[in-house]
């Protein structure tokens, strides 16, 4: 058995007490092989609980040194940030760009002369792909990515989270069944999951078709991400006072113009 710390690295966002606690639950860290998800679908009280304290070492660094590297993938930033957004911070805008940036009421009084709503998906509009970037590239060090957590070959997530266990030294203790069986209710309460491309598919549709579909938004912060892959196709939102984001195709098309030529506000 390693008699050290298990060092675990990921991302924020990226699921890593999810992947933390798998180790410990299927390997002979514990005698039992139960997952516990939270309300919201994270693994926080395993994170913050006694087992997690006694057995690893987590952050957010990345350093290649740990024993876990967790990656994420392309396409998926949106995913992850809204996902540390609603978990970690539970949804607490204030506070989760307080943590970001420290002058960020400065720079949105600077800018609009207002802290509402829609000055805030405003602001955070122009930084956000900027942001995704810089945060969530690709690391080809990784032992592990979040693919791995969502394949449809249900077989995948299994053998990775068997070959972590071995890595530490470890041995399994759960059978593949228990641990598909747990993956998949996991999954299913992973609802950010595919954001991204959810709201890359109603931008999109938006802008090429006229179809009226609802909007996949659920926080702010993927209002700000759609209207920032607007803005990368030459669009803009009348934005003023723009509290309540539309929940339908046909309401937002009303507010985009093009080069803002056609823009009369």
């Amino acid at each position: 058995m390693k008699k050290t710390k298990i060092h675990i690295t990921w991302p924020p966002g990226c699921y890593g007490s999810y992947i933390m606690q798998s180790v410990y639950a299927y390997s002979n860290l514990v005698s039992n092989s139960n997952i516990t998800v939270n309300s919201d679908g994270s693994s926080h009280n395993f994170r913050d609980g006694d087992a997690k304290k006694k057995h690893f070492i987590c952050d957010h660094l990345l350093s290649t040194d740990s024993d876990i590297l967790v990656s994420g993938v392309p396409d998926h930033a949106l995913d992850y940030f809204v996902n540390q957004f609603v978990k970690q911070d539970e949804s607490n805008l204030q506070k989760y760009l307080l943590d970001l940036f420290p002058n960020f009421k400065t720079k949105v009084q600077d800018s609009w002369n207002t802290e509402q709503v829609w000055s805030l998906r405003e602001w955070a509009s122009f930084w956000l792909l900027d942001l995704f970037a810089n945060t969530y590239q690709y690391n080809p060090k990784a032992d592990i990515t979040t693919n791995h957590l969502f394949a449809e070959d249900e077989d995948v997530f299994p053998q990775a989270i068997i070959a972590l266990i071995n890595k530490q030294g470890l041995s399994v203790n759960a059978d593949l069944e228990t641990i598909k069986f747990n993956h998949a209710n996991w999954k299913s309460s992973q609802q950010y999951h595919n954001l991204q491309n959810r709201c890359d598919k109603w931008v999109d549709e938006i802008i090429t078709t006229q179809e009226n579909t609802a909007s996949p938004c659920i926080t702010l912060i993927d209002e700000a991400y759609v209207q920032s892959r607007l803005r990368s196709q030459g669009y803009e939102i009348r934005c003023f006072n723009l509290n309540t984001f539309p929940k339908t195709s046909n309401e937002l098309r009303q507010l985009i113009y093009k080069d803002e030529t056609n823009d009369v506000t």
